[in-house]
């Protein structure tokens, strides 16, 4: 066997395996990414969604479920017929997640918080809040 023709192929797989190991890194990036837009409480993207239900199946239903309990949340608030029925809303969706922390915490408890959290504040930002009667905001 000639050497010159051994060398190309083994530059070969060092190339294949220098992008696999780019495409791993990359992959582990905008799961971290995806995973830091939910701790923030943050909607994803159709995009985001995709990719998560192809990469990680597990963390895509986690985002099913924050997305739906966000979106009736988001409901009940345009429903409010006060500032305070709003604000007694969003107090009782904290307490109600804050009674699952006695089975134990979770990144999913602090993701579910932090949407609540940040559909209230989208939701004061709205004149729909600004018209409602009543309390202080």
């Amino acid at each position: 066997m000639n050497v010159k023709s051994v060398q190309p192929v083994s530059d070969y797989f060092k190339a294949m395996q220098q992008y696999k190991d780019a495409r791993e890194t990359k992959d582990q990036s905008r799961l971290a990414s995806i995973r830091n837009i939910l701790m923030l409480g943050k909607k994803l993207r159709t995009d985001e969604m995709d990719y998560l239900q192809r990469q990680d199946p597990n963390l895509y239903d986690q985002a099913m479920r924050l997305s739906m309990e966000r979106q009736a949340y988001e409901i009940s608030l345009k429903h409010s017929r006060s500032k305070a029925d709003a604000n007694y809303y969003n107090t009782f969706k904290l307490m109600q997640i804050a009674g699952q922390l006695k089975h134990g915490g979770s990144e999913e408890l602090l993701m579910r918080t932090n949407a609540i959290q940040e559909a209230h504040r989208e939701f004061v930002r709205l004149s729909k809040y600004a018209s409602l009667r009543g309390g202080d905001g």
